[in-house]
């Protein structure tokens, strides 16, 4: 029976457009799984991933890179000019904040370069 499974999850084709339930569609016909099954555990691989990023960690996602949170550092108070009237000002200070970042890896921006685009 496993050896049907393979030659069937061989002949599942890509979605044609990517979203949240096309992507879920295509991986419940390839494992051959639920949908529902399929969705829950999508759910707890997120939920994973944000665990890890919210407790400090740089998060691995598979090939195609990593995720973590960074701390911007705090920006002191400055002189500016308005472009419009040439009037000085003050900038306000700002706090150092935390924001999500990603890193892709080397390997998977080599691939980006072969990548379709489509015209806008």
């Amino acid at each position: 029976m496993a050896k049907a499974q393979v030659k069937k999850a061989a002949a599942v084709k890509f979605p044609a457009k990517y979203t949240g339930s096309s992507m879920i569609g295509y991986l419940a016909e390839k494992s051959g799984c639920s949908r529902k099954d399929v969705k829950q555990l999508t759910e707890d691989l997120f939920e994973l991933i944000q665990n890890g990023v919210m407790n400090g960690q740089r998060v691995p996602l598979g090939k195609i890179g990593k995720m973590y949170i960074r701390v911007r550092p705090a920006q002191k108070a400055r002189q500016g000019r308005n472009p419009l009237t040439g009037e000085e000002m003050t900038i306000p200070a700002k706090p150092a904040t935390k924001v999500p970042k990603f890193n892709f890896n080397k390997a998977f921006k080599q691939e980006a370069l072969k990548a379709k685009v489509k015209a806008k």
